[in-house]
């Protein structure tokens, strides 16, 4: 008996394996538009908005703040994208641990 409960162990643990995968696949196919969204549009926006920034007119340090105006969207859009990112692996690993235990 121990031997087909183990079976059966295996079986449903590699069920939830392939299940939880198609949800980490489906998860990361969803967010790529987005992750596309902040790698390409928004940083040809930074760049467009980083090149009006350099005119022979300003000084250096003007530039400067100029550029660096220009990259805090970018970057609040990265850093969100990750910090959502992050939350979803870490509430996918938790349920993956927790399905894990209550078949063992």
């Amino acid at each position: 008996m121990d031997a087909i409960a183990a079976a059966e162990e295996r079986i449903v643990s590699e069920r939830l394996r392939q299940k939880l995968n198609e949800v980490n696949t489906a998860a990361q196919t969803q967010l790529a538009g987005i992750q596309d969204h902040v790698n390409f549009t928004l940083q040809q926006a930074y760049y467009k908005c980083a090149y009006e920034c350099f005119d022979r007119r300003r000084r250096q340090e003007e530039i400067g703040h100029c550029v660096e105006h220009c990259s805090v969207h970018v970057h609040n859009a990265q850093n969100l994208v990750q910090n959502e990112m992050a939350k979803f692996q870490v509430k996918f690993i938790s349920l993956f641990l927790i399905l894990l235990f209550l078949l063992s």
